[in-house]
Order: C-alpha cells, then sequence, then structure tokens
C-alpha cells in the first residue's frame, strides 16, 4: 500500500510539473505573439524606415537613433493622458509630408498655436488617448463603448468651439490664424443665428424657453442620445441632422419645426451645435470674446441680425408666418405690409417684451430671455420700417404743377385729381366717408381743416399714418399717387363755399409755454372728448407723436382758437364767452403741455375712442368671424383675439384699422371694401366689432 501512495504522489507531481512547463510555455508564446500583435511596434519599425529612406534619398546618411516605446503626454489641465504620437511619430516631421497615415505630418499650422505636449491630440480629435490599439483608440465601434468617438471632418471643428466659440461676439473667433480650418464651424454659427434657433432654445444665458438649453448639448455623449428613430450611423452628427430634418420623427412630441437645409449646411450646423460647450477647462485657454459670453458680456443683437437670430424660426426669414392650413398653430405674418402699416411701435414692442398667453409666442424681457431692451428696441424699428419717401420732393412736385402756366396748371390738377379720386376711393372712403366727408375717421372735405392743414402736414400724414389710431401709413404708394391725393384734398378745398387760399408753411411759434398751467387747462377743458392722456374719447386722439409731429403750432392754434365747423370742436377763443375763454398763452401752455406728454414714456397703451355696440358685434363677429377666429375669439385657424396680451397692445384704432385694411397675403380679408366671397362691412358695424371684441378685455397690463 506504501509503495502505491508513494508511487501517486510521484505522478502527481511529474504531472503538475509537466502542467507548469506546458503553461509557462503556452504564456511565454502568448507574450511573444501578444508583442508580434502590437501595432504600434510595427508602426515605429515602419516610421524608422520610411526617415532612413528619406535621409539616403538626400544622402544625409544615417538618421541615427529614432526613440522606441510608448511615449505619453500627460496633461493635468484637460485632466487626460495621450499616447498618441506613439503611433504618429512622425506628427512634426516635416519629411512626412505626404506619407501614409500613420506617419504623415499633422497638415496646416495648428501644431504652432497648439503644441502636442500642451494641448495633446484628443482635446481636438476626441478619441479614447490612452489606447494603443487603433481600434480602441478611434472609440468609434459600438462595442468599444467609448463616450467620445474620434471625429472626422468636418465635425472635428466642432472642438474649436471649447476654446473659441462665440455666439454674439463678432464672426472672428480670434484672428486669421485661428479661423483657418474653421470654415464649416464659422458657417454652422451663421446658420445657427440665420435659422434663428435661439428663439426657442435658450444659450449662454440668452434665448428662448420652448426648448432646452443648449449652452452644453456639445458636451453631451452618443449615449445620451435615443437612436431608435435614426437611420444609419449611431453618431451623434448623425442624430442632430435627422432631427434637424424630422425633428418629431426622431424627438417623439418634439414641437420643433423641420429645417430644410442643403446636406453640406446640415453638415456645418451640426458641427457647430456639437461645439456648444462650457468646458472645464482652465481659463487661459478661452478666448477673450468667449469668457467674456460666459460672464454676460456680448455684443448685441440689433435690428435685422435681432430679428434673424430670435424670431426668423417661426415668424420666417421674410416674416411671412406659418399657415393655419399646414401647421396646427399658425404663426402671424410680421413682415406683412399691412401690419406694418397699422402696428405701433409701441405695439410691437410690448408685444416682444409680454409675449402672449397660451399662444407659443413667449415673453421676450430681459429676466425671461437675458435679451436687452436695446435690443428690443432694434427689433421693433426693424419690424416698423418703410419706405423712405421724401417729403420735399413730393412738394415740389405739388408745387411744380401748382406754379405752372394757368391753363397748364388746371389741366395738371384736375387731371392728378382725377387720379385722386380713384385713389381715395379705392384707399380713403372706406374710413373718410364718400368725397372725405367723414365717416369712422374724421372729415377732410372741411373748411376748417383744410384751411389751416398745410401741405406738408398733410402729406407727413399720409405717408406716416397716426400710431395706436386707425389710420396706416401710405408710404407704399407711388410719389404720383401720394401728390394726386393732395391735389384731390386741394380741389375740395376751392370747392368749399368761400374756399380760402392754400395755407403757407406753418412757421408759427408759440410762446414758452407754462406746462403746469396747460395740464390743468388740459385736463379742466379738453379730457372730456379727446380723453385724459389725449387718446381720443368722442374726440379724436389728439396727444399722438404722429400727429404732433405733422401739426405745427399755427395749425394747432387755430383749430382749439376757431374750432371746426359742423363738429363738436368748438373755438375756445370765439365761441366761448365766459371764464373758460381762451387766450393765445392759454393755447400755447395746452400745446406745450400736449407736446411734453407726447415724448413722456407710456404706462398704457390706451384703447381710444370707439362708439361701437357690444351686443351688435357679437351679431357680426358670429356671422363672419368665428369660422377662423374662434367661437369666442380663442383662435382656432386665426390669431387668437380673446387674448389679454392682445388687448392691452391693440389699441381700438389698431383693431378697426385690421379690420378695414385685412392683410394681404393672408387669408384676413379687407372687410373695409370687400372681398369675393366677403362682403363689405360698412363704418358702425366694423366700429361694432371693435367694440365687441374689447368687451373681452379683463385686465390692462402696464406697457
Amino acid at each position: 500500500m506504501k509503495m502505491n501512495e508513494e508511487k501517486y504522489i510521484k505522478t502527481v507531481h511529474w504531472l503538475v510539473l509537466a502542467g507548469s512547463a506546458l503553461l509557462l510555455l503556452l504564456l511565454l508564446g502568448a507574450w511573444i505573439g501578444g508583442r508580434a500583435r502590437e501595432r504600434w511596434r510595427s508602426h515605429q519599425r515602419s516610421y524608422r524606415k520610411l526617415v532612413a529612406r528619406n535621409m539616403e534619398d538626400q544622402g544625409r546618411g544615417d538618421p541615427g537613433d529614432i526613440e522606441k516605446g510608448i511615449f505619453q503626454v500627460e496633461l493635468e489641465h484637460f485632466d487626460r493622458i495621450d499616447r498618441c504620437v506613439t503611433c504618429h511619430q512622425g506628427m512634426e516631421n516635416p519629411q512626412m509630408a505626404g506619407a501614409p497615415q500613420p506617419h504623415t505630418m499633422h497638415p496646416g499650422t495648428y501644431l504652432e498655436d497648439h503644441p502636442y505636449k500642451q494641448y495633446g491630440c484628443t482635446v481636438c480629435h476626441g478619441g479614447q488617448g490612452r489606447a494603443l490599439d487603433k481600434q480602441e483608440a478611434f472609440g468609434q465601434l459600438p462595442e468599444t463603448h467609448w463616450p467620445r468617438p474620434m471625429l472626422e471632418q468636418p465635425y472635428i471643428q466642432s472642438s474649436c468651439g471649447h476654446c473659441h466659440l462665440t455666439i454674439f461676439n463678432g464672426d472672428d473667433p480670434g484672428g486669421e490664424e485661428i479661423m483657418y480650418g474653421m470654415t464649416v464651424f464659422l458657417r454652422g454659427k451663421h446658420l445657427f443665428s440665420g435659422e434663428g434657433c435661439l428663439g426657442c432654445h435658450r444659450a449662454r444665458g440668452v434665448g428662448g424657453i420652448l426648448g432646452p438649453d443648449l449652452t452644453e448639448q456639445g458636451e453631451k455623449t452618443k449615449h445620451e442620445y435615443s437612436f431608435q428613430n435614426v437611420e444609419g450611423e449611431q453618431t451623434v452628427s448623425n442624430w442632430l441632422k435627422a432631427h434637424f430634418k424630422d425633428p418629431e420623427m426622431v424627438s417623439p412630441g418634439s414641437q420643433m419645426l423641420r429645417i430644410n437645409l442643403p446636406e453640406g449646411e446640415l453638415d456645418a450646423l451640426a458641427t457647430f451645435v456639437m461645439g456648444l460647450s462650457k468646458p472645464e477647462i482652465p481659463f487661459e485657454f478661452l478666448t477673450m470674446d468667449a469668457l467674456n459670453e460666459f460672464k454676460g458680456i456680448r455684443d448685441p443683437m440689433e435690428g435685422g441680425p435681432g430679428f434673424a437670430t430670435l424670431c426668423c424660426a417661426c415668424h420666417g426669414k421674410e416674416g411671412t408666418g406659418k399657415s393655419y392650413d399646414e401647421y396646427k398653430t399658425g404663426i402671424p405674418a410680421i413682415g406683412s405690409r399691412d401690419f406694418r402699416r397699422v402696428a405701433s411701435e409701441e405695439y410691437i414692442r410690448f408685444t416682444l417684451e409680454k409675449g402672449r398667453s397660451q399662444r407659443q409666442m413667449g415673453s421676450w424681457e430681459k429676466s425671461v430671455s437675458g435679451v436687452w431692451d436695446r435690443e428690443l428696441d432694434g427689433i421693433t424699428v426693424f419690424l416698423k420700417q418703410e419706405k423712405l419717401t421724401p417729403i420735399d420732393q413730393l412738394l415740389f412736385l405739388y408745387g411744380e404743377m401748382v406754379s405752372g402756366g394757368r391753363a397748364m396748371q388746371e389741366e395738371l390738377l384736375e387731371r392728378d385729381a382725377l387720379r385722386g379720386e380713384e385713389l381715395f376711393r379705392t384707399r380713403c372712403e372706406a374710413c373718410h366717408g364718400e368725397q372725405g366727408r367723414g365717416d369712422v375717421a374724421v372729415a377732410l372735405n372741411q373748411q376748417g381743416f383744410l384751411s389751416r392743414a398745410d401741405n406738408r402736414f398733410i402729406m407727413n400724414t399720409l405717408i406716416h399714418g397716426r400710431l395706436n389710431t386707425a389710420m396706416p401709413g401710405w408710404s407704399h404708394l407711388e410719389n404720383r399717387e401720394l401728390v394726386s391725393l393732395l391735389s384731390l384734398m386741394r380741389s375740395w378745398q376751392e370747392a368749399l363755399p368761400g374756399g380760402e387760399a392754400i395755407p403757407g408753411e406753418d412757421v408759427m411759434v408759440l410762446t414758452q409755454p407754462d406746462v403746469e398751467e396747460g395740464a390743468l387747462k388740459y385736463h379742466f377743458l379738453c379730457s372730456r372728448c379727446h380723453g385724459e392722456f389725449g387718446e381720443g374719447e368722442t374726440g379724436p386722439a389728439i396727444i399722438n407723436l404722429d400727429f404732433l409731429k405733422a401739426a405745427g403750432d399755427r395749425f394747432l392754434y387755430e383749430t382749439i382758437a376757431k374750432g371746426r365747423i359742423h363738429t363738436a370742436m368748438f373755438g375756445w377763443s370765439t365761441d366761448v364767452y365766459d371764464q373758460e375763454r381762451l387766450n393765445k398763452e392759454d393755447i400755447g401752455n395746452i400745446v406745450g403741455y400736449m407736446r411734453r406728454s407726447a415724448r413722456d414714456s407710456l404706462t398704457y397703451i390706451y384703447p381710444g375712442s370707439n362708439p361701437g355696440n357690444r351686443e351688435t358685434g357679437a351679431g357680426v363677429f358670429r356671422q363672419h368671424c368665428t369660422e377662423c377666429h374662434g367661437q369666442n375669439g380663442e383662435g382656432s385657424n386665426a390669431p387668437a383675439l380673446h387674448n389679454q396680451e392682445l388687448l392691452s397692445a391693440g389699441s381700438n384704432g389698431y383693431l378697426l384699422a385690421t379690420i378695414t385694411l385685412g392683410r394681404e397675403g393672408t387669408a384676413m380679408p379687407s372687410w373695409g371694401y370687400g372681398q369675393e366671397e366677403y362682403p363689405r362691412l360698412n363704418g358702425e358695424q366694423r366700429q361694432d366689432l371693435v367694440a365687441f371684441i374689447r368687451s373681452w378685455q379683463r385686465i390692462r397690463i402696464k406697457y
């Protein structure tokens, strides 16, 4: 038994020894095979051969010893270690220009400004810096699970955004040298602004709140995106492009509008969005402009650029809006000529700042959007812009006709008056009545007006209209058409009984007014008809900047002193005989108060006068308006009218002008003149409509 046991133990020992020896051989073979399969070694060998061949071709002899092994640069400031140069040894060797990868010299002049030992490689290229295997270093295959794969062109340009990205501060992120190689990225920046992305999204503290904040969008890894509805590569760039093309398909429930751009433009936009980041790197690596933007110091977005950046995604690049037939929630055409004619700067500015409750139009107030007041002012001016019409040139044209020979003068004036009659009938009669005798607007064919209004006053009013009243501007008319309207009105003056001569230029200047005394007189005598704030009640709006810019002191003085025959406006110097009678000094004080008040900042946009009947207006609304605006003005297929922001911004004059003119290029017809299937509403019906719409106002929002 003892012999068998010893034999068994000896056999086991030999087996263990043989197994250990075999294991050592296998490990040795694996080590040798592994070293043979380490591609970085073969890359270094082939690099040495290339260098030697180049040296030999140049007759420079032996290249000497080229270091071997694993090389790495430790970048504590970027919290990374890069070993890329282990394989890319020719990165800084001019002899390797044009050599195959991985030996080729780095293209361009990037390394002059971004030394490898200071920046490494992966901060720009992406990929896994510690890896020594191509597949693992690139990190592009799903099985590598690397969050930031190596970037291909043009998306590698998004890395420039880590240090150089500015959204608002100029077009040049740091000079010509830095712009080299950033063409696609900078194109993406222009598209980001031009497509109105900040209208819904916020970035660096500025923008809308409908979509997610994009300040750090470029920090997201591909594992934070869902590729369930995305065809093709599972890369961040491919997801972004698919999302731009069809947001709701890629992200079900998204309200984002499609971006219809060519493939190259989508590449550029995706590149820029991938560059949006707030990297945790030392501030000395950031450009001053980028640092300033993070601190809220930036260039302003004014006028047209402000509109493009904040508004055009919804309202369109030309302000054409979105059709209610094509979109669930249509968007008004704020670039429409008719809108610009009737909407005052106060209306536009109020709407920008307050937005519209229960609609997609959010507030652009600074505390909400980060947009400055001066930027909103600039967008307001841009939207309100009108054709520059030289009034002096128009008056010269009219003067030429008047100063000609009598026969020629009569012929030209008669021809112009006939043209003016047609224009008046198709443009003005709906409000001012037949032959200008008055309807919902004041009578123009009236001696008390025509004998005091000089040609400049009339032309100013024709061109610019009156803000927050029903009088739109007509600057889009041709010069000859405007002169024809003036000729028509002057022909009325001559036909009136006791017609007076055409008044000369209003050069009267009233004495230095006592504004406080003028305020007392105005509120005691004038406000009962013209409104406490001059917004108009039974009488017209007279504390109105457009009116007071056009009206000279003589026009105002004579109107107040002598009144208007056949109107409720009596003469405060000629028709009053008690203590309320006004002398020239009193009138000067009132005019001074009116002019100062018109320049004061508004507290509210006051509705102004409207004698309409709301009950009658309700019937007109049900008959003609509910199909588009909804039974209760909720805006089913047209803008919502039962909206407190709209009613606080829009005066009765704005509502009346919109109903009368309609909106060319939209589904809103002209109810003042009628159109094919839409009947013409008379002045009383339109005023009744305004009264009914105004009845929905429950609160008055401050300007």
